[in-house]
C-alpha cells in the first residue's frame, strides 16, 4: 500500500515538475523575444536621430555650396555677360582664379570652382592657372544648362575629375549674355571623399553604413566607400523601398539586402532615411541585424543560462522530493545536493549580473556619443514638450538666447516665458507643413532673455519618447543674412537710380538721331541706331521694374485712388497697348460679347489708382501678345463676380502656362521656357509687380489654362471691388 502511494505521487510530482518545466522554457522565449522587439524599438529611434543629425548637417553644408556657386554666378552676370566672347576675355585671369580659389578654402567640402565657356572649355578653375585645356562638353550638368535655359542649380551625376581623377559631383549654374543667350556655365565640384570621411566619423566605430544619394537614387557619396556603386541607382535598396515604394519622405525600415562582401548573400538591415526638405537629396543611415541585436544576444544567452539553470534545479528537485518519499534515509544526501545546486544558481546569477553591468556600460557610452553630437552642434538646439516646457539646452542655444549666466536648471522655467516664444512655438505647431509631417521650418522674429530682439531660423520636428510627445527645436541666428539680405536691396536700388539719369540721355540722343536731327548719316547705320534704341528701352524697363519692385516692397509707393468707370479704363488699356500688339503681328479686342457690354461696363465704377491700373494691364497684355501665334486675337472683357466684384480677363491663344511653372510665376524673376514667344525677353518682374499693385488695390489676381472647347491658351484675371457710381450716391 506504501509503495502503491509512493508511486502515485512519483506520478503526480513527475507531471508537476514537466509542466513547470514548459512554463520556464516558455516563459523564457517569450521574455527573451520581448526584449529582442525592445532593442529593435530603440534602435529605430537611435538611427531616426543619427539620420536627422546627419541630414541637417548635409543640408547646411549644402546650404554653403549653393550659396558659394549663386553668388559666383551673380558677381559674372553683373559684370561680364555682354557675350561669351568677352565672358572668356574677362575671366581668364589670375585674380579671377584668385577669387575662385579664395572661395574654395572657405568650404572644405568645395574641391573645385570652374567657369566653362560655350563649347564646355574651361576658361578659369580654382585648381591651377593658367586653366587646362581640356573640354566638359560631354558632361551631364553641361548638357543640362546648355539645353534648358530656366534650370536652375543642377546636381549631376559623380564622375571621375579629369585632373585629379577622384570622383567628384558638381553643382551648376547657367550663365546668360545680355540679350538671354548661353554664354557658359559655372561649375562647383563636391568632393564625396569629404562626405564619406565625416560619415566615418559618426558610423559607430566602423559598424555603421551611410550613403547619400540623389532623388533619383544615384549614389553621391558613401562610407563605407565603394567605387563600384558611385554613379549607380539603387532602386532595390531600403531607401528605394522607403521613399519610391511607400511614398514616405523619411523614416526607418528593417529589410534584407545584398552583402557588399558577398553579393550573393542577403544581409538583414534597419536603415534611417531622410530626405532634405530643400535639395533634391536622401540620406542613408544602416546598421546590420548583428550590430544593434548585439548586446540583446548577449543578454538573451544569459538568461537562457538562468533559463537552463533553473530547469535542471525543477528536475533535482523532482528527483529530491522522489527520493524524499521513497528513501528517507538519504535525507542528508538530498540536502547537501540542493546547497550544492543552490551555489551553481548563485553563479549563474552573478554572470547574469556582470552581464547586465556591461550592457549598462554600452547604453551610456551610446548615450555619451548622443550627448557629444547635442552638446557640440553649431546650431542652437533645444528640447521641449508639447507644451513649451524646456527639457535640454545644448550651449549654443543657451548663448544665442542669453542665458550665459544662468544656472541651467533655471533655464527650464524661463525660456518659454519671456515674451514671444511660447506663441511662437504654438503658431509653428499650427503650420500644415507640421501638420502633416511632423516638421516646419520658419523664420521669424524672436527675443533674447534680456528682450534684445534678433531674426532667427527654427527648424522644428517632434518624436516620441516613451509615449510622450516631445519636440526638438533647432534655432539659427539669422541677422547677417538679414543684414546682406538689406545691403543688395540698397545696392540694387542705389545702382538703379544712378542708371536712370545716363540711360535718360542715352535714349534721349539716340531718339534725336533715329529722327532724323543729325543729316547725312549712312543708310548703314540706321539699323545699328535701331537696335541700341531697343536695348536701352529694355534696360530702361528693366531699371523701372526693379525701382517699382524696391517700392513696393518697402512701402513707398505712392496710390492716388479716383472713382473711374470701368468702361473706359478698358479702353485706354486697348489703346495703349494696341502699338505694341501690332508689332506682334497680333489683333487686341475690347470682347464685349464673351463678357459685358459697353453700357453695363459704363455702370461699373472702380476706386483706383489709374495709372497703377493701367500697369498692370500692360503687363498682363504685353504678355499674352507675346506668347499668342501671329494672326490670333488677345481678348479683353470683364464679368460680374461674386459680391460687388469685376473680375477682368485677359484671353490669349497661345499654349497656356506650364505645370512645373504654375507654383512660381508671381514670384520675382520667375520665367517659363520663352522658346516659343518668338524671342522676346523680359525681367521675369513684371507679374509679380502685378500682383503687388493689385493686393494694394484691395483686388486679387490669378490664372487659368482654358480648355481646347474655349480655344485654349491662359486666361489671367484681376477681380477688383465695385464702388457705387457718383451719380447714384
Amino acid at each position: 500500500m506504501m509503495k502503491l502511494a509512493g508511486l502515485r505521487t512519483s506520478r503526480i510530482a513527475r507531471i508537476f515538475a514537466t509542466g513547470l518545466v514548459l512554463s520556464i522554457i516558455i516563459g523564457t522565449l517569450v521574455f527573451i523575444w520581448t526584449l529582442r522587439l525592445q532593442e529593435i524599438g530603440k534602435w529605430e529611434k537611435q538611427t531616426e536621430t543619427y539620420s536627422v543629425v546627419l541630414a541637417e548637417n548635409t543640408s547646411q553644408q549644402m546650404d554653403f555650396a549653393y550659396s558659394a556657386i549663386t553668388s559666383i554666378a551673380e558677381r559674372i552676370q553683373d559684370r561680364w555677360s555682354v557675350s561669351a566672347d568677352y565672358l572668356s576675355s574677362k575671366l581668364a585671369t589670375y585674380d579671377f582664379h584668385l577669387f575662385l580659389k579664395d572661395k574654395v578654402e572657405l568650404f572644405p567640402a568645395i574641391d573645385v570652382i570652374s567657369v566653362l565657356d560655350v563649347n564646355g572649355n574651361t576658361i578659369s578653375t580654382s585648381r591651377q592657372f593658367p586653366a587646362p585645356e581640356y573640354s566638359l562638353y560631354d558632361r551631364d550638368y553641361f548638357l543640362m544648362q546648355r539645353d534648358n535655359p530656366t534650370l536652375g542649380i543642377y546636381l549631376s551625376n559623380p564622375v571621375r575629375s579629369k585632373s585629379t581623377g577622384k570622383w567628384m559631383f558638381f553643382l551648376s549654374y547657367r550663365l546668360n549674355g545680355s540679350d538671354g543667350e548661353f554664354i557658359g556655365v559655372v561649375i562647383l565640384g563636391l568632393s564625396p571623399e569629404f562626405y564619406a570621411n565625416f560619415y566615418e566619423k559618426l558610423s559607430m566605430g566602423g559598424r555603421a553604413a551611410v550613403s547619400l544619394m540623389r532623388t533619383d537614387f544615384t549614389y553621391l557619396a558613401r562610407w563605407p566607400e565603394n567605387d563600384a556603386v558611385m554613379g549607380e541607382k539603387n532602386t532595390s535598396g531600403s531607401a528605394f523601398q522607403l521613399v519610391h515604394d511607400k511614398n514616405q519622405r523619411s523614416g526607418v525600415i528593417v529589410s534584407d539586402v545584398a552583402s557588399q562582401s558577398e553579393p550573393k548573400q542577403s544581409v538583414t538591415q534597419m536603415v534611417a532615411v531622410q530626405s532634405l526638405e530643400k535639395y533634391p537629396l536622401i540620406l542613408s543611415f544602416a546598421v546590420d541585424e548583428d550590430f544593434y541585436l548585439e548586446d540583446w544576444k548577449k543578454t538573451s544567452v544569459s538568461i537562457a543560462i538562468v533559463a537552463v539553470g533553473a530547469v535542471i534545479a525543477v528536475i533535482i528537485a523532482f528527483y529530491m522530493l522522489i527520493n524524499l518519499f521513497l528513501q528517507r534515509e538519504r535525507d542528508m544526501q538530498v540536502m547537501t545536493d540542493l546547497k550544492r545546486d543552490a551555489d551553481k544558481i548563485n553563479l549563474k546569477q552573478n554572470e547574469l549580473l556582470i552581464n547586465l553591468t556591461e550592457q549598462q556600460k554600452a547604453i551610456k557610452e551610446s548615450s555619451d556619443r548622443l550627448q557629444a553630437i547635442f552638446q557640440n552642434a553649431a546650431d542652437g538646439i533645444v528640447m521641449v514638450d508639447e507644451t513649451g516646457q524646456v527639457e535640454a539646452m545644448n550651449p549654443v542655444a543657451i548663448e544665442l538666447f542669453g542665458f550665459n549666466d544662468m544656472a541651467p536648471e533655471n533655464t527650464d522655467a524661463v525660456l518659454m516665458a519671456f515674451p514671444g516664444q511660447a506663441e511662437l512655438l504654438a503658431s509653428a505647431m499650427k503650420e500644415s507643413d507640421f501638420l502633416t509631417s511632423g516638421r516646419v521650418r520658419l523664420e521669424a522674429e524672436t527675443t533674447r532673455l534680456d528682450g534684445t530682439p534678433f531674426p532667427a531660423e527654427f527648424s522644428i520636428s517632434e518624436y516620441t519618447l516613451a509615449g510622450k510627445r516631445k519636440l526638438i527645436i533647432i534655432v539659427r541666428d539669422i541677422s547677417e543674412r538679414r543684414k546682406i539680405e538689406r545691403m543688395k536691396n540698397e545696392f540694387i536700388s542705389t545702382v538703379s537710380h544712378e542708371l536712370r539719369t545716363p540711360l535718360t540721355a542715352i535714349r534721349g540722343a539716340l531718339g534725336l538721331l533715329g529722327g532724323g536731327a543729325v543729316a547725312g548719316l549712312p543708310p548703314a547705320m540706321m539699323p545699328l541706331l535701331n537696335i541700341a534704341q531697343k536695348n536701352s528701352e529694355s534696360l530702361t524697363r528693366l531699371i523701372n521694374d526693379l525701382l517699382d519692385l524696391q517700392k513696393m516692397e518697402a512701402g513707398k509707393m505712392e496710390f492716388i485712388y479716383e472713382d473711374c468707370a470701368l468702361f473706359p479704363l478698358l479702353e485706354t488699356a486697348i489703346q495703349q497697348n494696341q502699338a505694341f500688339a501690332q508689332s506682334m503681328s497680333v489683333e487686341l479686342v475690347l470682347d464685349t460679347d464673351a463678357g459685358m457690354g459697353a453700357d453695363s461696363l459704363q455702370e461699373r465704377w472702380l476706386s483706383v489708382d489709374a495709372g497703377r491700373f493701367q500697369q498692370v494691364m500692360a503687363n498682363l497684355i504685353s504678355n499674352a501678345c507675346k506668347f499668342s501665334p501671329e494672326g490670333s486675337q488677345v481678348r479683353l472683357y470683364a464679368l460680374a463676380w461674386a459680391d460687388q466684384m469685376i473680375r477682368i480677363i485677359v484671353a490669349d491663344s497661345g499654349p497656356g502656362i506650364p505645370e512645373n511653372f504654375q507654383e512660381r510665376i508671381f514670384k520675382k524673376f520667375s520665367q517659363a521656357d520663352a522658346s516659343d514667344t518668338r524671342s522676346q525677353s523680359g525681367t521675369g518682374l513684371g507679374l509679380a509687380i502685378s500682383k503687388m499693385i493689385v493686393r494694394q488695390l484691395h483686388g486679387e489676381i490669378g490664372f487659368y489654362n482654358a480648355s481646347p472647347a474655349e480655344g485654349g491658351g491662359a486666361r489671367f484675371y484681376v477681380d477688383l471691388p465695385l464702388v457705387i457710381p457718383p451719380d447714384l450716391r
